[in-house]
């Protein structure tokens, strides 16, 4: 499965409600990559000319994007998304939340056994501590957005597709040079806190459905380390290497170099203009951007949320577009 990442907006707190940063994330399973190249290039050469290196949404035509995003349907692929409005964020809050982070990864320190892994526990501290606040909610939306790909993705492929599962390829957009420290505290921390996550939070398993293309992702043994029944007093079985699945083969990549990420940036796009009524046709944006989601657990929203601030009800228009959105999505369970 190749997952390709993009985001929209800067994640910065804004003063009024409305203001929508997103990431998302384009899952497309092996047999449809080259399919998924093709519609980006024809895209591109329709919207911005044989010339252009790569298509951006303010340049493509709603009818043309809305076919676009009909075609990548049908390709099985299948779109994440989480979503903060920066209107509703507070440096009060986020700090808040920064710091509990911290104090969360430094916790266990003490039952750390060997120095260097001390040591790279203190460090993760330190980098997750010196992010600003704009690229600390980006990192807290990014990790979420993941965990929300591995989860989903594994219960839906295991009963659709269940060799997709074989290998996660994550192809991440590159910033060129504005956020390099946020490129390598995102590569660095991620895994570590997707395996904490999947600790507390545990993926969930079908009996019946096929997991036997994931075996590289077992812990040898099919055992998970010693430590946390010992140290933690955790016990865990039939559980991934949730670091290694994301660690394992996790690219940055120039969106110029990658129809995906091209194809994922007018996806997130479009999503973050859908929540602040960019369209003409907005709900009908939204259903199109709906069918390519899945089904979230527990009926929740498709569309995964994030605030830093004071929870309240969304806006009319928005909760309108994020409805259809989840009910237009694919079910979860066949």
């Amino acid at each position: 499965m190749n997952v390709y990442i993009d985001e929209s907006g800067s994640f910065v707190n804004a003063s009024t409600i409305g203001k929508w940063n997103a990431v998302a994330a384009l899952a497309v399973p092996e047999a449809g990559r080259k399919k998924l190249d093709v519609l980006v290039r024809q895209l591109k050469l329709q919207s911005a000319g044989p010339a252009a290196k790569e298509v951006k949404l303010n340049e493509v035509r709603e009818d043309h994007y809305f076919r676009f995003l009909a075609a990548v349907a049908k390709l099985n692929a299948i779109v994440f998304c989480t979503a903060t409005d920066a209107g509703r964020n507070t440096h009060e809050r986020v700090a808040e939340h920064q710091q509990f982070q911290v104090n969360g990864v430094l916790k266990h320190l003490d039952k750390m056994r060997y120095e260097g892994g001390r040591r790279g526990v203190e460090l993760m501290a330190s980098q997750l501590r010196n992010l600003s606040p704009q690229l600390y909610v980006q990192l807290v939306c990014q990790i979420n957005l993941m965990y929300d790909v591995v989860s989903r993705s594994i219960l839906y492929f295991a009963q659709q597709n269940p060799s997709t599962l074989r290998e996660f390829r994550w192809r991440v957009d590159q910033k060129n040079s504005a956020r390099p420290d946020f490129e390598e505290a995102f590569e660095k921390l991620s895994p570590a806190l997707l395996q904490s996550r999947s600790i507390e939070e545990p993926i969930m398993m079908v009996r019946g459905f096929n997991y036997s293309f994931m075996a590289q992702y077992e812990y040898p043994d099919g055992k998970p380390p010693e430590y946390l029944r010992e140290d933690y007093g955790i016990e865990v079985e039939n559980a991934f290497d949730i670091q290694k699945l994301v660690r394992g083969n996790m690219t940055f990549m120039d969106s110029k170099d990658s129809p995906g990420i091209q194809a994922v940036d007018l996806i997130v796009s479009g999503i973050r203009r859908c929540l602040r009524g960019g369209f003409s046709r907005n709900e009908l944006a939204s259903i199109y951007l709906g069918k390519l989601m899945l089904q979230a657990v527990h009926n929740g929203p498709s569309l995964n949320l994030v605030t830093f601030g004071a929870e309240a009800p969304l806006p009319m228009e928005t909760d309108r577009v994020v409805k259809l959105m989840s009910a237009n999505s694919r079910q979860m369970i066949k």
